[in-house]
């Protein structure tokens, strides 16, 4: 009886053990499903997008007990990775930041400068390439030379020892990368470790598609504000330089023909023909004006009608020769040719400023998924790539706005040209 007493208590101290170790495997498990319920809660609140990454690059410092993190963007084109946050693990207490990630500061830290990382270079522009996680736990690794590790070690600041790396992905596209590091004295990280980050990746990919969309919204409200006040300022010049002088002409013609009724009636006829040929140039000017404001001829008879309206104007100045050519049946949305018919509108005003063509041809093609339609000239032509770098500089927006417009109905807009060889735009517009 003694002896067996004696060999069950081996046998319920391992057990307890055991279970005391499963307790503490469940809290922890409770402990970071709570932290990841907090930092998705404050991500999915927070817009501001440079906050925002700090925020992600702190909380994946800290839910893995890191030493270091680094987050990176991705690039539009998919050529590099830009490092837009890293964060280092604050002291214990440290509560002097200005914006909290679940009750926890991020400290105020200058932002140091990195150039972009080339894809596939470093461990973040491996995992930005093939989109699955790394776990290295082992710096001397054959698989990562020390060239390799360095570009990552020198963004994070700190010479790693175990590294952790995971693809930010939204909408199935790699849209970024969070990595973390630990130092000397680190346990390392293990397959859990590699879960919680891919897990905050997860939540982190679509806080940032929604903080960028709302600052393009943003920006999109501004420049459509400032769009309309330029329209407007325009508008002013155009009727003050234009109708508005005619008009102070003509009534000082018409007074100066009431003079000619009384002393030099026989001269009346001839300036009453020149105040009415006045009048007439003038009545266009201001009609013009309105059809572009709103070309009410594109809703009631549509996008061939408008600009075939709008094309008839230039045919009788000494501009460029206007070539119209339509197969156009199948018509698409009324919002659709809109912004077609504003789009052409665009692009043969900037033949009309800077072509110095003698021909412009514009053409509406049908295709069984799309409208096509081809503004091109014989003019003498520009350098697309250096356009668009100097667009900063120059105050000019005609070719962005066009292609934003293009974005606004799914199309899809090619602008073609090199010097002395003339310019070929065609949209494409999906039906």
């Amino acid at each position: 009886m003694t002896t067996g007493m004696r060999d069950s208590a081996p046998i319920t101290r391992r057990e307890y053990e055991r279970l005391t170790r499963q307790n503490r495997a469940l809290s922890e498990q409770v402990r970071a499903l709570l932290v990841l319920q907090g930092i998705a809660n404050t991500l999915s609140a927070e817009l501001d997008l440079p906050i925002l990454l700090r925020q992600v690059a702190l909380a994946a410092v800290r839910l893995v007990a890191g030493k270091a993190s680094a987050l990176y963007l991705s690039d539009p084109r998919g050529d590099a990775l830009y490092v837009e946050a890293v964060e280092m693990a604050p002291a214990s207490g440290e509560l002097d930041g200005s914006a909290s990630l679940g009750g926890i500061s991020i400290p105020q830290t200058p932002r140091r400068e990195h150039p972009p990382i080339p894809m596939g270079k470093g461990l973040a522009g491996q995992v930005a390439l093939s989109a699955e996680p790394l776990l290295l736990n082992d710096p001397t690794d054959p698989r990562f030379p020390p060239d390799v590790l360095g570009v990552d070690a020198e963004v994070l600041g700190v010479q790693p020892t175990a590294l952790m790396c995971v693809a930010l992905i939204f909408k199935g596209r790699v849209s970024g990368v969070l990595e973390v590091a630990q130092t000397g004295g680190g346990e390392g990280f293990d397959a859990r470790d590699l879960d919680l980050l891919q897990t905050l990746a997860a939540q982190a990919a679509t806080a940032v598609a929604n903080a960028r969309l709302y600052h393009n919204l943003r920006s999109e409200r501004d420049r459509i504000i400032v769009a309309q006040e330029d329209v407007r300022k325009q508008l002013a010049r155009d009727l003050h330089d234009g109708p508005a002088q005619a008009l102070a002409t003509i009534a000082m013609r018409l007074e100066f023909a009431q003079r000619l009724t009384e002393n030099e009636p026989a001269k009346l006829p001839s300036e009453l023909r020149a105040i009415h040929e006045q009048a007439l140039r003038t009545t266009r000017d201001i009609r013009n004006l309105l059809f572009d404001l709103r070309p009410l001829v594109l809703e009631t008879e549509g996008l061939v009608a408008a600009l075939q309206r709008f094309l008839e104007r230039f045919n009788t100045g000494d501009g460029p020769r206007m070539h119209f050519e339509a197969n156009y049946e199948s018509r698409v949305s009324r919002n659709a040719e809109a912004i077609t018919f504003a789009i052409v509108q665009e692009a043969i005003n900037n033949v009309l400023k800077h072509a110095q063509a003698q021909n412009c041809w514009i053409e509406l093609r049908e295709r069984p998924q799309a409208l096509v339609v081809v503004v091109r000239d014989d003019g003498r032509g520009f350098d697309v790539n250096r356009l668009r770098e100097e667009y900063q500089r120059r105050g000019s927006w005609g070719l962005l706005n066009m292609h934003e417009r293009a974005a606004l109905i799914d199309a899809t807009l090619g602008i073609r040209s090199q010097p002395g060889q003339g310019t070929v735009v065609m949209l494409s517009v999906p039906r």
